[in-house]
Order: C-alpha cells, then sequence, then structure tokens
C-alpha cells in the first residue's frame, strides 16, 4: 500500500471556516470518485498557522494504481476544484510507504509532523535511523501513561532522491494521543528527550513542521 500526502494552504480571501467547508463536502466528493483510492483522509489544522491549513492522504494498492489516474476526467475535475478553496502556489505533494509502529486505536488528539532530514544524513541511513532508532526508541514506551497511544511514519520512496533531487520533506510522521495534556506531559517528559537526542542527530528541526489536526475519514 502507498500513500499519496499533500499540503497546502488555504485561499487567501477565503475564512477558515469557508475554506474547510469547501474541502469537506464539495472536494472530498469529487476526490472518492477516484479510481483505484482505498482510503482518504482529510486533516484539518485545528489553530492558525503559518505553514499550513490541511494535509491531505490518499492510499493506493501501488504505483500503477495511483498513475493510472492520470488524464483520467475524475482527475481533471479534482484539479479544476482546487483554486476554489486553497492557494495552488501552496501545494505540496509526497508518495509515501506508510509503516506503523505502534499499533493502537486512530483516536484522541492527532499530532501530524512533516519531516526533513539534516542535509549532511545521507537518505538511506536517514530512514534507517528514523525507523530503527527513533520508531524503536518509540515503541518501548508504547502503553506508558502520556505516550503515543499509535505512531506512524511514513517514507519518502527511494525514487524521491533518484538522480540528485531531493523532495521537500522525507516523511511525515502521525502520533495520536489519549488527549492533548498527556501529549504536553509526554513531551516534557525524560522519556521522550531521550527520543529527541536521537533525533537531533537526524532531522533539520528548524524545517519540522508539526500540526495538531482534526481528522476527517472520507474514504
Amino acid at each position: 500500500m502507498l500513500k499519496q500526502i499533500t499540503w497546502f494552504r488555504k485561499r487567501r480571501d477565503l475564512s477558515r471556516t469557508a475554506f474547510a467547508q469547501h474541502w469537506r463536502t464539495r472536494h472530498a466528493v469529487i476526490v472518492s470518485e477516484l479510481p483505484g483510492i482505498k482510503r482518504y483522509v482529510q486533516n484539518h489544522v485545528t489553530a492558525a498557522s503559518n505553514a499550513l491549513d490541511g494535509v491531505a492522504e490518499v492510499w493506493f494498492d501501488d504505483i500503477e494504481a495511483m498513475r493510472a489516474n492520470v488524464g483520467r476526467p475524475e482527475l481533471d475535475r479534482i484539479r479544476a476544484d482546487e483554486p476554489n478553496f486553497l492557494d495552488t502556489q501552496s501545494m505540496g505533494t509526497l508518495v509515501v510507504e506508510p509503516t506503523v509502529v505502534i499499533d493502537g486505536a486512530e483516536e484522541g488528539a492527532k499530532l501530524l509532523v512533516l519531516v526533513r532530514r539534516q542535509a549532511a544524513v545521507a537518505p538511506d541511513e536517514f530512514h534507517r535511523a528514523w525507523l530503527e532508532d527513533v520508531g524503536g526508541a518509540l515503541a518501548a514506551l508504547a502503553g506508558k501513561a502520556g505516550a503515543p497511544v499509535r505512531y506512524e511514519q511514513d517514507h519518502a520512496r527511494v525514487s524521491a532522491y533518484r538522480d540528485g533531487r531531493q523532495p521537500h520533506w522525507d516523511g511525515t510522521a502521525s502520533l495520536w494521543f489519549a488527549d492533548p495534556v498527556a501529549a504536553g506531559g509526554f513531551f516534557g517528559s525524560e522519556a521522550f528527550a531521550k527520543v529527541a537526542s536521537i533525533e537531533q542527530g537526524l532531522m533539520d528541526s528548524e524545517a519540522i513542521r508539526a500540526l495538531w489536526v482534526s481528522p476527517l475519514k472520507i474514504v
């Protein structure tokens, strides 16, 4: 299973309410008609942000199913509707391979993090260490008070780096907590400090964007 992640800001002349209303109604219907789509989740950023207003996650069986939509009228309708509610210049997309690290319920408060590696860290080493070292450290905390009840990593595919290319993000992480209070306690804990120390050697802390979101499952 592959996932396509798309991030964007709202159209500047729209209120956050109008943006969200169009996205969750008219646009959701159009996207849900796309052939081959297996799952579709809208992540509405819950607080005003200079970074982003929304992140869409769309799942397909494989890259062939995804690419088969090129030139289809269903995809054309999606593209035609985008300027009606979002800033198309702010859009970006990344195809990722999802990995569940802590397999808990998708319930509670969701934190979605767009991750970029440090320039000095090679892509293959970054993805290995992110999964094995960071993922392993967080997995070891599963079930403890305040820890994430679910944790997923979405890794950019190898093809994103082909011929020296550098994707805007190297992946995303999604963490679900019982509630924001639990999350605050966890991020201030000694246990998380050990995880953060591993991340500091891998990630560009100034580039990372962490967004509290309200997920809406469409498909």
